[in-house]
């Protein structure tokens, strides 16, 4: 478990990148911040498709143009470049995901909820959010059409991109392309250099590759801030109280999948219903699996908080997986599974004692 404090302590101004739009945290912790997950207030979020009536926008666009699949470092970098255009400030994405459009039934693969994605874009500054509908039209437009058509209908002048960037009917379109062709319609070209971490890209894949190995604080490196799962609470079977642990329960819906096991975590809980005000920041311990000692309710993450005693059923919560304690196991027998559990909650005591400043001594 050694290593996660030298790696945020060296991440800390990129944990803090915008100190404002976190949420709270306590002197002792000044490496590890947790953001918000709600949205600003003064950010639109426009939805547009093929088809749709031109946009107008004030002074014009200056976009960064991507999937943005957990916004992490590397998309922080390329919309940071966009920021400091003087025009508008934007992001253009897509949605649904290319990649869960062309393979609708596949395993889920996002790195943040949409909502989450939102928030994190939102709080970079950024004002313009503009999600294009990838659908059969999306799909089939030509790169030309693209940069004649498309991006002058959305308002745009600047446009940056990673400098790989490829778009269009089977990608055939690239920065080049819209340097030459886009001059006429009054767009500037600027493509952005990949940031790279250890003479490699950060990229979505890599860090989803991190984190299905249990590597959180490496994903949390390149991410920014801890990785997180937001959703609602469920109702579970309750079992967790009947052994002393008492558990608040989500599906992984389209996140993509952690290794299986046993987690130090931090859980935001709102403390508004308007989300107006910060949300409380607990610890805790989660396992997250298939719980082959009782398993009948596919994948699952059950997390146990110290120093909670409330109701979180239906509530939107997110949850930080910190720090990998142990791969998950069956167990013989319910008592077995209690004293393990016991283990693990001291381990992630530890953790937060020694890491976080959440756990008081």
């Amino acid at each position: 478990m050694g290593g996660f404090c030298d790696i945020m302590m060296e991440s800390r101004d990129q944990f803090c990148y915008i100190i404002q739009d976190f949420v709270d945290c306590d002197d002792a912790m000044p490496f590890m911040t947790f953001p918000k997950t709600t949205l600003p207030h003064g950010v639109d979020v426009v939805d547009w498709a093929i088809g749709d009536a031109p946009l107008s926008f004030d002074n014009g666009l200056a976009a960064a143009i991507g999937n943005f699949d957990g916004v992490h470092l590397g998309h922080q970098h390329l919309i940071k470049a966009a920021m400091a255009d003087g025009k508008t400030p934007a992001v253009i994405t897509f949605a649904p995901h290319p990649r869960r459009f062309f393979s609708p039934i596949s395993d889920g693969f996002y790195l943040c909820s949409e909502a989450d994605k939102l928030a994190f874009i939102a709080s970079l500054g950024v004002r313009v959010i503009l999600r294009l509908t990838f659908n059969d039209a999306m799909r089939n437009t030509s790169a030309e059409d693209f940069i004649t058509k498309v991006l002058p209908a959305l308002g745009v002048q600047a446009l940056y991109a990673g400098e790989d960037f490829g778009f269009g009917n089977n990608r055939s379109g690239g920065m080049d392309m819209i340097d030459r062709l886009g001059r006429d319609h009054g767009i500037s070209t600027h493509p952005v250099a990949i940031l790279q971490e250890d003479q490699d890209a950060i990229s979505s894949t890599r860090i989803r590759g991190l984190i299905s190995q249990g590597e959180m604080a490496q994903a949390a490196a390149m991410l920014g801030r801890p990785f997180a799962i937001s959703g609602a609470i469920i109702k579970g079977d309750q079992r967790g109280r009947t052994i002393g642990f008492p558990t608040a329960n989500m599906t992984l819906d389209e996140m993509t999948k952690p290794a299986f096991g046993v987690y130090s975590i931090a859980m935001a809980v709102p403390e508004s219903s308007d989300g107006d005000q910060a949300p409380k920041i607990y610890p805790g311990v989660a396992n997250l699996g298939i719980r082959p000692t009782a398993p009948d309710r596919g994948v699952l993450l059950e997390s146990h908080l110290f120093g909670y005693d409330g109701d979180l059923y239906d509530q939107r919560v997110s949850v930080f997986l910190l720090d990998f304690i142990r791969p998950e196991r069956a167990f013989d027998n319910f008592d077995q599974l209690r004293e393990q559990i016991a283990l693990d909650a001291e381990s992630a005591k530890r953790f937060h004692l020694d890491h976080t400043g959440l756990l008081s001594q």
